[in-house]
Protein backbone atom coordinates (compact mmCIF):
# COMPACT_ATOMS: atom_id res chain seq x y z
CA UNK A 1 0.00 0.00 0.00
CA UNK A 2 1.49 3.52 -0.48
CA UNK A 3 1.55 5.96 1.85
CA UNK A 4 0.50 9.48 1.58
CA UNK A 5 1.57 12.64 3.10
CA UNK A 6 -1.04 14.99 3.37
CA UNK A 7 -0.05 18.86 4.05
CA UNK A 8 -2.25 20.58 6.32
CA UNK A 9 -3.25 22.97 3.94
CA UNK A 10 -4.24 20.66 1.40
CA UNK A 11 -5.93 18.76 4.17
CA UNK A 12 -7.73 21.93 5.35
CA UNK A 13 -8.93 22.13 1.37
CA UNK A 14 -9.93 18.35 1.07
CA UNK A 15 -12.01 18.80 4.17
CA UNK A 16 -13.76 21.87 2.34
CA UNK A 17 -14.44 20.44 -0.22
CA UNK A 18 -15.87 17.08 0.98
CA UNK A 19 -19.04 18.81 1.70
CA UNK A 20 -19.13 22.79 0.36
CA UNK A 21 -17.75 21.56 -3.39
CA UNK A 22 -20.67 22.53 -6.04
CA UNK A 23 -20.43 19.05 -7.83
CA UNK A 24 -21.03 16.11 -5.79
CA UNK A 25 -18.89 14.13 -7.90
CA UNK A 26 -15.66 16.16 -6.39
CA UNK A 27 -17.03 16.17 -3.29
CA UNK A 28 -16.66 12.13 -3.35
CA UNK A 29 -13.87 12.10 -4.80
CA UNK A 30 -12.45 14.83 -1.80
CA UNK A 31 -14.28 11.97 0.64
CA UNK A 32 -12.00 9.98 -0.71
CA UNK A 33 -8.42 11.79 -0.04
CA UNK A 34 -9.59 12.25 3.02
CA UNK A 35 -10.06 8.98 4.65
CA UNK A 36 -6.74 8.04 2.42
CA UNK A 37 -5.32 10.66 4.35
CA UNK A 38 -6.58 9.05 7.73
CA UNK A 39 -4.88 5.71 7.27
CA UNK A 40 -8.18 3.67 5.61
CA UNK A 41 -7.68 0.79 3.24
CA UNK A 42 -8.43 0.81 -0.09
CA UNK A 43 -11.78 -1.57 0.81
CA UNK A 44 -12.70 0.34 3.56
CA UNK A 45 -11.99 3.66 1.89
CA UNK A 46 -14.44 2.30 -1.05
CA UNK A 47 -17.36 1.18 1.03
CA UNK A 48 -17.09 4.53 3.19
CA UNK A 49 -17.26 6.85 0.22
CA UNK A 50 -19.50 4.76 -1.57
CA UNK A 51 -17.05 4.12 -5.27
CA UNK A 52 -16.12 0.88 -6.24
CA UNK A 53 -12.60 -0.47 -4.91
CA UNK A 54 -11.17 -0.12 -8.88
CA UNK A 55 -11.76 3.51 -8.18
CA UNK A 56 -9.64 4.47 -5.27
CA UNK A 57 -6.39 3.64 -7.15
CA UNK A 58 -6.79 5.64 -10.14
CA UNK A 59 -8.08 8.48 -7.91
CA UNK A 60 -5.40 8.45 -6.05
CA UNK A 61 -3.12 8.07 -9.59
CA UNK A 62 -4.50 11.40 -10.57
CA UNK A 63 -3.94 13.26 -6.96
CA UNK A 64 -0.43 12.19 -6.97
CA UNK A 65 0.41 12.81 -10.64
CA UNK A 66 -1.57 16.48 -10.47
CA UNK A 67 -2.77 17.50 -6.90
CA UNK A 68 -5.85 18.11 -6.01
CA UNK A 69 -6.27 20.46 -9.31
CA UNK A 70 -6.34 17.06 -11.26
CA UNK A 71 -8.78 15.59 -8.57
CA UNK A 72 -11.08 18.09 -9.01
CA UNK A 73 -11.47 17.91 -12.76
CA UNK A 74 -13.12 15.72 -14.84
CA UNK A 75 -12.10 15.19 -18.99
CA UNK A 76 -15.56 13.87 -20.15
CA UNK A 77 -15.83 13.34 -24.00
CA UNK A 78 -18.68 14.38 -25.38
CA UNK A 79 -19.96 12.95 -28.91
CA UNK A 80 -19.87 15.40 -31.53
CA UNK A 81 -22.43 15.19 -34.55
CA UNK A 82 -21.49 14.54 -37.94
CA UNK A 83 -23.89 16.88 -38.80
CA UNK A 84 -22.49 19.50 -36.63
CA UNK A 85 -20.28 21.23 -39.22
CA UNK A 86 -22.96 21.95 -41.61
CA UNK A 87 -24.87 23.55 -39.13
CA UNK A 88 -24.97 26.48 -41.08
CA UNK A 89 -25.52 25.60 -44.11
CA UNK A 90 -28.32 23.13 -43.18
CA UNK A 91 -29.83 25.76 -40.98
CA UNK A 92 -29.56 28.08 -44.17
CA UNK A 93 -31.33 25.19 -46.04
CA UNK A 94 -34.52 24.79 -44.20
CA UNK A 95 -34.84 28.31 -43.08
CA UNK A 96 -35.07 29.25 -47.02
CA UNK A 97 -37.28 25.88 -47.73
CA UNK A 98 -38.66 23.79 -44.77
CA UNK A 99 -39.01 20.42 -45.05
CA UNK A 100 -42.88 19.08 -44.68
CA UNK A 101 -41.80 16.12 -42.51
CA UNK A 102 -38.65 14.61 -40.76
CA UNK A 103 -38.14 11.87 -43.63
CA UNK A 104 -38.03 14.74 -46.30
CA UNK A 105 -35.12 16.35 -43.83
CA UNK A 106 -33.12 13.46 -43.76
CA UNK A 107 -33.36 12.96 -47.39
CA UNK A 108 -32.30 16.62 -48.17
CA UNK A 109 -29.48 16.21 -45.67
CA UNK A 110 -28.27 13.15 -47.19
CA UNK A 111 -28.37 13.12 -50.73
CA UNK A 112 -27.92 17.00 -52.26
CA UNK A 113 -25.84 18.44 -49.16
CA UNK A 114 -23.71 16.50 -47.15
CA UNK A 115 -23.63 12.65 -47.94
CA UNK A 116 -24.33 12.17 -44.04
CA UNK A 117 -27.11 9.86 -43.23
CA UNK A 118 -28.90 9.60 -39.99
CA UNK A 119 -32.20 8.28 -39.13
CA UNK A 120 -35.32 10.50 -38.33
CA UNK A 121 -34.61 10.55 -34.73
CA UNK A 122 -31.27 11.95 -34.71
CA UNK A 123 -32.22 14.18 -37.34
CA UNK A 124 -35.48 15.86 -35.43
CA UNK A 125 -33.12 15.83 -32.25
CA UNK A 126 -30.24 17.73 -34.06
CA UNK A 127 -33.04 20.60 -36.17
CA UNK A 128 -34.75 21.21 -32.68
CA UNK A 129 -31.78 21.08 -30.42
CA UNK A 130 -28.93 22.53 -32.08
CA UNK A 131 -30.51 24.45 -34.91
CA UNK A 132 -33.74 25.69 -32.93
CA UNK A 133 -35.75 24.64 -35.55
CA UNK A 134 -39.34 23.77 -34.53
CA UNK A 135 -42.25 21.37 -36.28
CA UNK A 136 -45.61 23.95 -36.80
CA UNK A 137 -49.20 22.19 -36.65
CA UNK A 138 -51.23 23.07 -39.81
CA UNK A 139 -54.93 22.37 -40.12
CA UNK A 140 -57.36 23.30 -42.58
CA UNK A 141 -59.05 26.15 -42.91
CA UNK A 142 -62.77 26.20 -42.06
CA UNK A 143 -65.49 27.63 -44.23
CA UNK A 144 -68.60 28.93 -42.72
CA UNK A 145 -71.33 26.80 -44.26
CA UNK A 146 -73.53 27.86 -46.71
CA UNK A 147 -76.87 28.35 -46.27
CA UNK A 148 -77.60 26.88 -50.12
CA UNK A 149 -76.33 24.73 -52.05
CA UNK A 150 -73.74 26.29 -54.70
CA UNK A 151 -72.17 25.14 -57.50
CA UNK A 152 -68.27 24.07 -56.73
CA UNK A 153 -67.32 27.09 -58.69
CA UNK A 154 -69.19 29.26 -56.38
CA UNK A 155 -68.07 27.44 -53.51
CA UNK A 156 -64.32 27.94 -54.86
CA UNK A 157 -64.79 31.53 -55.34
CA UNK A 158 -66.22 32.19 -51.58
CA UNK A 159 -63.38 30.05 -50.26
CA UNK A 160 -60.99 32.42 -51.56
CA UNK A 161 -62.74 34.99 -50.84
CA UNK A 162 -62.86 33.56 -47.10
CA UNK A 163 -59.25 33.13 -47.35
CA UNK A 164 -58.33 36.63 -48.62
CA UNK A 165 -60.24 38.35 -45.35
CA UNK A 166 -58.52 36.39 -42.93
CA UNK A 167 -55.13 37.50 -44.44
Amino acid sequence: MRRFEFSPDVLAEVERDRFSHPDPLVQRRMEVLWLKAHGEKHVRIAKLAGVSRATVPPLLDTYEAGGLQAARTFHWKSPASALAPHGPQLEAEFRERPPHAVAEACARIEHPMTGVRRKPTRVREFLRETLGLRWRKVAAVPVPLSPTKLTLSEHAARQEASLKDRA
